[in-house]
């Protein structure tokens, strides 16, 4: 008389999980960039707006409005403040630059760093990638 038994041997398992392991140390770090990308996305449109606002600002009032704030994600709070945005005086005569710091989730983005737009329409990182990496 043979036992027929049914199930997964110590083998099958083991091979299983080191699969599993291996998909995810592959996956996770693609995601968590893919995120990233999509919160710097989101700055980057924030600052256009928060540049947009400056230049009617200046029309009504002769003057930027230098040390106007906002976050990304627009009307966020607390931890969920992905980039703190200021706006500084700039460089060219009577300008401004936004600033675009990353905070809490977003913080571990070495790649691009604080991301600025001036005036002028330049725009800026202080990360290890190129500013034209960072702005798409």
């Amino acid at each position: 008389m043979t036992e027929n038994n049914s199930g997964f041997t110590l083998i099958e398992m083991m091979i299983t999980v080191a699969i599993v392991g291996i998909l995810a140390a592959i996956a996770l770090p693609s995601y968590r960039n893919y995120i990233m990308r999509g919160h710097r996305s989101e700055a980057e449109t924030v600052m256009m707006q928060v540049a947009q606002e400056q230049e009617r600002y200046y029309t009504m009032n002769n003057q930027y409005n230098i040390g106007a704030t906002q976050v990304s994600p627009l009307g966020a709070t607390g931890t969920a403040i992905l980039y703190n945005i200021t706006v500084a005086s700039g460089t060219a005569p009577a300008g401004f630059q936004v600033n675009a710091v990353p905070a809490n989730g977003q913080s571990p983005d070495a790649q691009c760093g604080t991301l600025t737009l001036d005036s002028l329409g330049n725009k800026g990182s202080s990360g290890s990638y190129a500013t034209a990496d960072c702005w798409k």
